[in-house]
């Protein structure tokens, strides 16, 4: 998974324009209360979609527009049935049997395309992940045959702008209407006046060099080894289960840290503590890098990473969002590994930890020697979220003047 995130923290607008400048291939899967919309992208370039309405799949799409006939549909259906394992996307049966124009097959591929990122823009809950190991020829998305790949890759902003529009008129005309809102949470603390303050010491920089070297008591998640019957998915969800219950009574943000870090070297062999601190990320404590994973965490490392090439990290802090999947950005060449040691796959986990819309910390891990895996990120993102709220509660508290008796 390259990223995902909350569409109540960044639009599927902002995401798409990312995607496409940063030229990642995948499937973009947005989950709402209504379904699962998904956007396939090339290179930068969206190039098919999904839409859970089964209303909206290309073939109703192209009936509806007079494109084809419903016997052409059927016959293409039957073609696709026929060839079994071997059969190809609907809109490549209708081209390559001459049961449609090319155009105008087109022009129902980027309508499809338009009409599910509108559906996406009228939710104001929902969730979204990239699939960068997702296979791109499934005939869940409608795509032309491989061999006219070059003809298929749809101009990303043409169809976002055109998407806007359709958006912009509907709503104006009263035919489309936003999802209401989930019932919200209760509110947090209210700040002191002047908003929430960190200083160092609340980040855990007060004195990294004379902190004391003292190895903690570490999580017991780690201690333990996954039950055989458990699934990675329940682990995971066990591991975060346990952490949230230790993050209700923590006081300070390096406790909070500590606790996230556990959780996420429960299911990574290698994780490290960045705090962020001005225009660089602060190395704090380690498990499984400078000491045996079984001991822990380790000491305070205190190396820095510049932010100034550092596209991932810097994404991180500005999103708040959560990145899993590989990479090979400059600052992790460059300032990271000739710490810690370059993983064997460069599969890597960025877990943000925020206090409000900043992000303060944020938890790296890999697999160090290991192969890379598929893990749950979810519960992990969701614990992360947890313990922004935990500590920031604390401090609001602890800022807070005492009302006179």
């Amino acid at each position: 998974m390259a990223f995902s995130g909350d569409l109540e923290h960044i639009s599927i607008v902002d995401v798409i324009q990312l995607l496409h400048t940063s030229r990642k291939t995948g499937i973009l899967k947005v989950q709402g209360r209504k379904g699962e919309i998904s956007v396939a992208f090339s290179d930068g370039y969206i190039t098919g979609a999904s839409h859970y309405s089964r209303g909206a799949l290309i073939g109703s799409i192209l009936v509806e527009a007079g494109v084809i006939g419903k016997d052409a549909l059927d016959k293409a259906l039957l073609i696709q049935q026929q060839a079994g394992s071997e059969r190809k996307p609907l809109i490549g049966t209708l081209l390559e049997n001459n049961l449609a124009d090319r155009d105008a097959a087109y022009r129902g591929l980027e309508a499809l395309i338009e009409l599910s990122i509108v559906e996406i823009l009228t939710w104001k809950k929902g969730s979204f992940a990239l699939q960068v190991d997702e296979v791109l020829a499934c005939d869940e998305f409608r795509y032309f045959p491989e061999k006219l790949n070059e003809e298929i890759t749809l101009p990303t902003e043409h169809v976002l702008m055109d998407a806007l529009r359709i958006f912009d008129e509907k709503m104006r005309d009263g035919l489309l209407q936003m999802e209401e809102d989930l019932p919200e949470t209760p509110p947090p603390p209210v700040a002191p006046e002047g908003g929430l303050t960190l200083s160092a010491d609340d980040l855990g920089l007060g004195d990294l060099d004379s902190l004391q070297r003292k190895r903690p008591s570490f999580h017991e998640a780690i201690k333990d080894e996954p039950p055989l019957a458990h699934t990675p998915s329940q682990w995971a969800a066990e591991v975060t289960r346990r952490a949230m219950e230790r993050l209700k009574q923590v006081t300070t943000l390096p406790e909070t840290s500590l606790i996230l870090l556990e959780a996420v070297a429960a299911l990574f062999p290698r994780a490290l503590t960045l705090v962020a601190w001005d225009k660089e990320l602060v190395a704090e404590r380690g498990i499984g890098i400078t000491t045996p994973r079984e001991q822990g965490a380790g000491p305070v490392m205190g190396f820095k990473i510049p932010l100034t090439s550092a596209f991932l990290f810097s994404f991180v802090l500005d999103k708040g969002l959560l990145f899993y999947g590989k990479s090979d950005d400059q600052a992790l060449l460059e300032h990271l590994y000739p710490v810690i040691g370059k993983p064997a796959q460069p599969t890597v986990l960025l877990l943000p930890l925020k206090l409000g819309k900043r992000v303060v910390a944020m938890i790296y891990a890999d697999f160090g020697g290991q192969d890379a895996e598929d893990v749950p990120t979810v519960q992990l993102e969701s614990c992360a979220e947890f313990a922004g709220m935990a500590v920031e509660s604390a401090l609001l508290k602890r800022q807070t003047p005492a009302k006179p008796a």
